[in-house]
């Protein structure tokens, strides 16, 4: 873990570590980002005696708007987020650390009765997060379509529900929805940036 501050709080002296701080992240349950926040909490926050919550949300940008609502209230967002580049620039945030937290295995996945054939990979659409999609290009040489949603979770859970078929997701979202991976592709290495609200109030 890289820590680019001493404390959490930063410049938040006045509130004690009895205060409840938040921790913001991507959802729903299964995502690669609740996996890293979660590792976020027991190795930083827990250690410095801080108590802490995990809160998920469909999007980064609506666990920002949380972030700037209260000093007590942080975003953990992963440096593969192409949407990360505008946090950076705002003057209502501060980048308070970097950490790297490998994901879980990324594979295929599908129900446990489907039938899967490597054919299928020139015909079919597969359910992603756009984060990860490249893996299909590199582990498998084809050139796939894919239909996109917010999450690698949202992915799973629309092929449990039998809305999609086949679906780019991680291990936790495969054993949260009972799928089955028909091929693994690799734990992505993957670094994660930590946003505290700013001192700069921001206004359009």
């Amino acid at each position: 873990m890289i820590i680019l501050d001493n404390s959490i709080q930063t410049k938040n002296k006045a509130y004690s570590i009895s205060k409840l701080i938040t921790v913001n992240t991507l959802g729903p349950e299964g995502t690669s980002s609740e996996y890293a926040a979660k590792h976020f909490i027991s190795n930083f926050t827990l250690l410095q005696g801080l108590n802490s919550k995990l809160s998920l949300h469909d999007t980064f940008e609506s666990c920002i708007e949380r972030t700037l609502q209260s000093p007590l209230e942080y975003t953990i967002v992963p440096h593969a987020y192409d949407g990360i580049k505008h946090f950076y620039m705002r003057p209502d945030l501060q980048l308070l650390q970097i950490f790297r937290c490998d994901t879980p295995m990324y594979g295929l996945a599908v129900r446990p009765d489907f039938t899967f054939s490597d054919d299928m990979l020139d015909t079919s659409i597969i359910v992603s997060h756009p984060s990860p999609i490249n893996l299909i290009k590199y582990f498998t040489r084809k050139d796939v379509r894919f239909e996109l949603v917010n999450s690698t979770s949202a992915a799973a859970k629309k092929v449990k529900e039998g809305l999609s078929d086949i679906a780019l997701t991680n291990e936790l979202a495969r054993q949260k929805y009972g799928l089955k991976f028909v091929k693994t592709f690799k734990s992505i290495p993957m670094s994660w940036s930590l946003f505290g609200k700013g001192d700069v109030d921001y206004e359009n």
